[in-house]
């Protein structure tokens, strides 16, 4: 009976943990497809540089919107310079699963809450291509836009 019963109490606690679990949104859409291409090669004097696919290149210097995850640079409440991930920070490579996500940088025009949630950010695309030691990507003059 003890058994019939500590079942049924583990069960229920299995079905409300399900219940109250975030549903994960879907963010991945072209713009991002494309950037998850983004390659490394060498270029004439030997130095890995960024190659991004034609189609990402003909967007550059286009207004874009993508949805993401705010990973911050600094700890602060809200920033103007920040990381937007495809996936949520807790779900990068370390914790055991998948590679390191897409992410870009993005320069906001005005400061952006903190959150833990999905946004979705409108900018200018910019490619980085020389390989030096900022981001390959950036979202510039960007502004939040849900």
């Amino acid at each position: 009976m003890k058994h019939i019963l500590m079942l049924a109490l583990l069960m229920c606690s299995a079905a409300i943990a399900r219940a109250q679990a975030p549903t994960h949104v879907p963010l991945m859409n072209d713009a991002w497809r494309l950037i998850a291409q983004k390659k490394y090669v060498k270029n004439d004097q030997f130095k890995m540089v960024p190659s991004f696919p034609f189609k990402l290149q003909q967007m550059e210097n286009t207004e874009i919107e993508l949805g993401g995850y705010i990973i911050p640079l600094k700890a602060e409440m809200e920033y103007t310079n920040f990381m937007l991930a495809v996936v949520p920070y807790d779900q990068c490579a370390y914790c055991g699963q998948g590679d390191i996500p897409s992410m870009i940088e993005v320069h906001a025009r005005r400061a952006v809450g903190a959150s833990d949630r999905p946004v979705k950010i409108r900018g200018k695309l910019v490619l980085n291509k020389t390989g030096d030691k900022r981001s390959e990507i950036f979202l510039m003059d960007a502004e939040l836009i849900k």
